[in-house]
């Protein structure tokens, strides 16, 4: 055993020297196109690009490209500069100085606010996720779900960040993850993946997605999901072996051989990850890793091993958050219980319960004193033999008085009982006739909504067929009426050009006014009915919809996302109509400057989302404000969908739409 696990120290140092050239590699490319910048303000991003890509490695030299980036900036940087300095800052002493951090962020946040273009947006997404995961650190993590929410995910979409988009979804599926809700987890890793696959994702989010997913597979008892997702982490960390997330893809490598029961693969994986995490002295790594020690040793029955590791492991909180404190106390309490040492665990134990609220202090006080009655037996079993016989005479006269009083008491409670049933019987048939007629009211009620639904439908498939019949009755009949006049005074225009040289110039304003019409005729049509939408399919029709509302006054962006090509044409048309509706909506009635479509389809559902920046709107007085959302709100019953609205006076507007499909 002693040869053995030299040899595995031997094979993680030299790793670590690999990675480590691997390392200054990458940052010696960094350089290089720091210093190949065609501009001062394109060398300062990459400096401080450098300068995140030293802070888990080596401090010292993060400063340092801090430091020669305020150069470049001048006595007298701008807001915007400024902004990034505290940025970077903060990412440098994330790990070392909570506080400080945080104050670093809303300081860079101040000043990046005061920009509305989308590399700002771009860093203001991540001045906002990093903060919110120091908030996580701090036992806030509802905190940390509202910031991505609220904060995060809505400036990656202002600034068109894909990657941020999809690292944001992850921390979501992180979060629900970290509640034990693992199937709803996974659809948050599937859509991060997704995302990622859309945008330029770097390497390390690719890794950084496929190691959380897996962990969060192996929390919900599903190795074989598990696997599929380290092996792809495999793959990618074998192009990037200098990455800083190494230690947690070892320890999850580490947490999948303890579940299969592969001791000695669980336990090279967790050495290989403490060596990592030892050269980028990252405790939060070795807390996470030498605690998968601990527990691989409790699942093997070693507990002699697993409190030692269990000890080692609470050295290495930072933070000591009362989540990790309270799992040390609880799981030191089942080692302490399991060797024997009641006492202990017994402290342990009420410690334990003493962090929690009053309703699991309850539960947890009969786990205490099922400890304590065993410990005090230990000591107390002797005199309780001596004291037998002296008690036995009077535990007889006790047990014979105790017989009559239970006999008394039995009769009592079934009496009690009978009267309890007839009177929970009686109660249950009023209940049972209440709830008949309330689900009668329901139907009525169901009946009513499927007929208003039926004729708007009806009303609908008239307005579309009568569209249909005006378009092609207006390009047919008085689009070639008026290519016809066009032509005819064309041909009057040349022949007086032949005679006289010359032309009337009422002649060619009557033929620039016919070719507005002809224009002005084209455009009705195709409002109408675009035949974008009937030959080319969804994501043409509406990225062409997009680019034809898109103005100087107004930026329209749209993204399709994982669109088939072809759909039923009611979801066809009445997704069109509600986006027509709502770009209208924003640049009529909101004074949008930039407006952000998003269709996606996955999972047999189609996501649309439309985003703007406008005066927004109190939802409470939605009718009365009469945006014409009542159309689309119709629209998406029909097709049996589901609509949400996020709005508030100036903080513009938000419309999520999900239709099955």
């Amino acid at each position: 055993m002693k040869h053995c696990l030299c040899i595995l120290i031997v094979f993680c140092c030299f790793h670590g020297v690999r990675a480590q050239a691997s390392a200054e590699q990458a940052a010696d490319s960094l350089y290089r196109l720091a210093q190949g910048a065609p501009d001062d303000s394109v060398k300062i991003e990459r400096l401080l690009d450098l300068s995140f890509f030293w802070c888990d490695r080596d401090t010292a030299k993060a400063f340092h490209y801090i430091d020669e980036s305020r150069k470049l900036m001048g006595n007298k940087p701008t807001d915007y500069q400024q902004g990034l300095l505290h940025h970077f800052t903060a990412n440098i002493i994330y790990n070392h100085d909570i506080e400080r951090a945080k104050s670093e962020y809303m300081l860079a946040e101040k000043y990046l606010a005061r920009y509305r273009f989308p590399r700002a947006y771009f860093y203001r997404s991540k001045v906002w996720n990093n903060y919110g995961t120091l908030l996580q650190r701090q036992d806030s993590a509802n905190l940390f779900m509202g910031i991505i929410v609220d904060r995060a995910l809505p400036y990656a979409r202002l600034a068109g960040d894909s990657t941020a988009v999809g690292n944001h979804l992850q921390n979501i599926a992180l979060l629900l993850s970290n509640v034990q809700d693992y199937e709803k987890a996974e659809s948050y890793f599937k859509q991060a993946l997704n995302t990622l696959s859309t945008a330029t994702a770097t390497s390390e989010d690719w890794l950084t997605v496929f190691v959380n997913a897996a962990k969060n597979a192996i929390l919900g008892e599903n190795l074989g999901r598990a696997r599929g997702y380290l092996d792809s982490a495999a793959a990618v960390y074998h192009a990037i072996p200098y990455t800083t997330y190494a230690s947690f893809y070892y320890r999850t490598e580490g947490q999948y051989y303890r579940h299969i029961r592969e001791k000695e693969k669980a336990l090279e994986m967790f050495r290989k990850g403490i060596a990592r995490a030892e050269s980028l002295r990252d405790a939060y790594s070795l807390r996470d890793i030498y605690f998968e020690m601990y527990a691989m040793y409790r699942d093997f029955g070693e507990y002699g091993n697993a409190k030692k590791y269990l000890l080692i492991s609470n050295q290495y909180d930072p933070v000591q958050s009362t989540h990790n404190r309270l799992l040390h106390l609880r799981e030191m309490a089942n080692v302490e219980f399991k060797l024997g040492n009641f006492r202990a665990a017994y402290e342990q134990m009420e410690a334990y319960a003493l962090g929690k609220d009053t309703f699991q202090q309850n539960n947890m006080a009969l786990k205490i004193i099922d400890l304590e009655k065993q410990y005090e037996s230990i000591g107390k079993e002797n005199e309780i033999l001596k004291l037998k016989d002296i008690n036995q005479q009077q535990q007889m006269n006790i047990d014979r008085s105790r017989f009559w009083l239970v006999l008394l008491g039995a009769g009592l409670s079934i009496a009690l009982i009978i009267a309890f049933f007839s009177w929970k019987l009686a109660k249950s048939n009023h209940n049972t006739l209440v709830q008949n007629e309330l689900l009668h009211q329901e139907e009525l009620k169901t009946l009513r909504q499927q007929e208003q639904l039926h004729r708007y439908q009806s009303i609908l498939q008239g307005q579309e067929e009568e569209r249909n019949r005006i378009a092609r009755d207006l390009h047919d009949g008085l689009g070639g009426l008026l290519a016809g006049v066009k032509l005819r005074l064309s041909a009057i225009a040349t022949r007086d050009r032949e005679k006289n040289s010359t032309v009337s110039t009422e002649v060619n304003a009557v033929i620039g006014e016919l070719d507005h019409a002809v224009d002005e005729l084209r455009r009705v049509s195709r409002n109408m009915m675009p035949e974008a939408l009937l030959y080319m399919g969804l994501e043409s029709a509406l990225a062409d919809l997009c680019n034809y509302m898109d103005t100087p006054a107004t930026a329209v962006k749209f993204q399709g996302i994982g669109l088939r090509s072809s759909y039923p044409k009611p979801v066809l048309i009445g997704v069109y109509r509600m986006v027509q509706e709502l770009l209208n909506n924003a640049i009529k009635h909101a004074h949008a400057t930039q407006i952000i479509v998003q269709c996606s389809d996955s999972d047999g559902c189609l996501f649309l989302t439309v985003e703007d920046d406008g005066v927004g709107f109190n939802i409470q007085l939605l009718v009365a404000k009469g945006l014409g959302l009542k159309n689309i709100e119709d629209r998406v019953a029909l097709l049996q969908g589901r609509m949400e609205i996020d709005s508030k006076p100036g903080e513009g507007t938000t419309v999520n739409i999900e239709i099955p499909v």
